[in-house]
């Protein structure tokens, strides 16, 4: 009995050690396949991780080489443009020179050109920032703007130049500042997702028409102030486009531009070159001549010389999107300097177009470049080149600025406020979801 028992244990024991080994090894056995499956896996993983990194390389390498380039070089252009408008305007020579003089037609013939700086700027915005929005982006111009609003305004107190009764003032350019773009560029930032799902889904045709009933609206409607003494007011309260809805206006004819670039086909690349520019200086030179026919008829033309929102001026401004969009830049050097000098250009606008700047060393004091004894080939060659020295001096300065904001990583911190922002408006957002 103990031994029938004895076996039968024994057997039960080898049985059950049987059992044991042979699911020992088939565990043994799952283990491998499952180490198999994830070394399958992560090869799969590791192949896919360094696939997506060849394809963002790739695509990076296409974006930087399919970079417009023609839009940097208008970036440039604009603000070239700018500079030489506030010579002419804020510097004394427009409004200095007599009526009907060959001197007084051609400033006034260029400043109209000039004038189109600003639109240029706010359809490039339009043109290029309708496939994203990043408020790191606003976050960085606002302390560029801050950067040089308080840092001029410290320094020219410093050195005596003007009457800085209130530094603390400048702390806070958008509240007390004549950066109007900077003012409107805020603003309209905060409508740029809602405006650029807008933009994505409309069709062409649909966004054309959209486009020119903005046009014949608050451009070529808005002019019945110029010519009617009962409706002389700004009823759209536009301010001649010293304003974020104006910005708006441009961001979408830009958009308009930049969303069916490659759906503009022509045959011929010069003969488009001179049609925009033969109707460009149409429109310039019918704009010059409305202007002083209004002068010399005492019906205050003298309004008309900065209007942004002037039907004249947006065509001027979109022959030059037309032709800077379509610009092929190849030469090395010119590559160079345009991707070296486009960055620089807001805050060149910054520099010398600060409040002390502008009321202390440029108004005014042009008055020499009309002197009797020049002619009117000197006069240009003259405010041409002075505005090529204010570039470069800006340049100069704004070059050492990027180095700093490089240096203390304020891009980085752009991109850290950004994240915070989100997280703070989403959590709002959760709150009120749950408990609303």
């Amino acid at each position: 009995m103990n031994i029938s028992n004895s076996y039968n244990e024994n057997e039960n024991n080898s049985l059950f050690n049987r059992e044991i080994d042979k699911s020992f090894k088939q565990d043994k056995n799952n283990l491998k396949i499952r180490e198999d499956n994830k070394t399958r896996i992560d090869l799969i993983d590791y192949n896919l991780r360094n696939q997506l990194k060849y394809n963002f390389f790739i695509q990076h390498k296409e974006s930087t080489n399919k970079r417009n380039l023609g839009l940097d070089f208008g970036r440039i252009l604009a603000i070239f443009f700018i500079i030489n408008h506030h010579i002419i305007f804020h510097g004394g020579p427009l409004f200095k020179t007599k009526v009907l003089s060959l001197e007084n037609n051609i400033l006034i013939f260029l400043n109209t050109i000039f004038c189109s700086g600003v639109n240029i700027f706010g359809m490039i915005s339009g043109f290029v920032g309708f496939h994203s929005h990043k408020f790191s982006n606003l976050f960085y111009l606002t302390f560029e703007t801050f950067f040089y609003n308080f840092g001029i305004a410290l320094f020219l107190k410093k050195i005596n130049v003007g009457k800085v009764n209130d530094l603390i003032a400048f702390i806070f350019p958008l509240f007390i500042s004549d950066y109007w773009y900077f003012n409107a560029y805020f603003t309209m930032y905060f409508f740029l997702p809602l405006i650029n799902k807008g933009i994505k889904s409309m069709e062409k045709k649909e966004m054309g028409i959209f486009n020119l009933s903005l046009f014949l609206l608050f451009s070529c409607f808005g002019q019945i102030k110029h010519y009617s003494k009962r409706f002389n007011k700004d009823f759209f309260f536009f301010v001649n486009g010293f304003t974020y809805m104006w910005l708006i206006i441009l961001y979408f004819y830009g958009s308009y531009f930049g969303r069916f670039e490659k759906e503009f086909i022509y045959k011929s690349k010069y003969l488009f070159y001179f049609i925009n520019y033969l109707i460009l200086i149409f429109f310039a030179c019918l704009r010059s001549l409305i202007i002083i026919y209004k002068i010399v008829n005492h019906l205050n033309g003298n309004k008309m010389t900065v209007e942004y929102t002037s039907p004249s001026l947006v065509i001027i401004s979109i022959c030059f999107i037309n032709i800077l969009s379509h610009l092929e830049i190849k030469n090395t050097f010119l590559t160079k300097n345009v991707t070296f000098f486009s960055p620089l250009t807001y805050g060149i606008y910054l520099i010398h177009n600060h409040k002390l700047v502008r009321n202390y060393i440029i108004k005014n004091n042009y008055l020499w470049l009309i002197k009797k004894n020049n002619n009117s080939f000197l006069l240009i060659i003259k405010e041409i080149f002075e505005s090529f020295k204010i570039f470069f001096f800006c340049s100069i300065i704004d070059y050492i600025r990027l180095l700093l904001f490089k240096l203390f990583k304020i891009k980085q911190i752009c991109n850290i406020l950004e994240h915070l922002q989100k997280k703070i408006l989403n959590n709002i957002i959760f709150f009120f979801e749950n408990y609303y």
